[in-house]
């Protein structure tokens, strides 16, 4: 059986196995999973030199956690786990962000409508508290289904679903006076 049709759970067990088949089982779970890791982390962090290098220790912490007896019953929600918290651990460590001027600034410049669009929801999600963040970018960017979601973060689904509320309504709040002005 090749890699790309073998189950997480085979992938797992090939990653315990000598090194030849670590590395390719390793090599395939990265394929698989490595985009989604790195599309949660870098809208979490917004810095893609910081998201490059948690995709990274995400992936290490998560090889040498399968060298443990570990049972994995969902390998991709314990690599998300990972990856949540180090972008935690980074939030708590994190250096000066740029002013918001700059960023405004930056996103003045003459780019069709749709990629100022996306500039902005990107700078919404910047404003927001990391907690309401998380939230929305788990259930709109990953997909994840509220009970998902409490699994993952240890939250509450009824403490989920109203940090997407708030996380939604303070992006609308915030695009309401740019959406308004594209319509001009």
């Amino acid at each position: 059986m090749t890699d790309d049709h073998k189950s997480e759970s085979d992938l797992i067990h090939d990653l315990r196995g000598s090194r030849k088949v670590a590395e390719k089982a390793f090599s395939e779970f990265y394929n698989r999973y490595g985009q989604r890791v790195y599309a949660f982390i870098l809208r979490m962090t917004s810095d893609r030199a910081a998201s490059q290098d948690l995709l990274q220790e995400t992936f290490v912490k998560f090889f040498h956690a399968t060298k443990q007896d570990l049972v994995f019953t969902n390998p991709v929600g314990f690599l998300m786990m990972i990856a949540r918290n180090l972008c935690l651990n980074w939030k708590r460590d994190e250096r000066p962000t740029q002013p918001l001027e700059d960023i405004l600034e930056a996103g003045n410049e003459n780019h069709v409508e749709r990629d100022e669009l996306l500039n902005l929801v990107t700078l919404s999600l910047e404003l927001l508290e990391y907690d309401h963040r998380e939230a929305f970018v788990l259930k709109y960017y990953q997909g994840y289904s509220y009970e998902e979601m409490s699994v993952l973060t240890g939250a509450t689904v009824t403490a989920l679903k109203k940090r997407v509320w708030r996380a939604k309504d303070k992006i609308r709040s915030a695009l309401q006076p740019y959406i308004l002005e594209l319509k001009d």
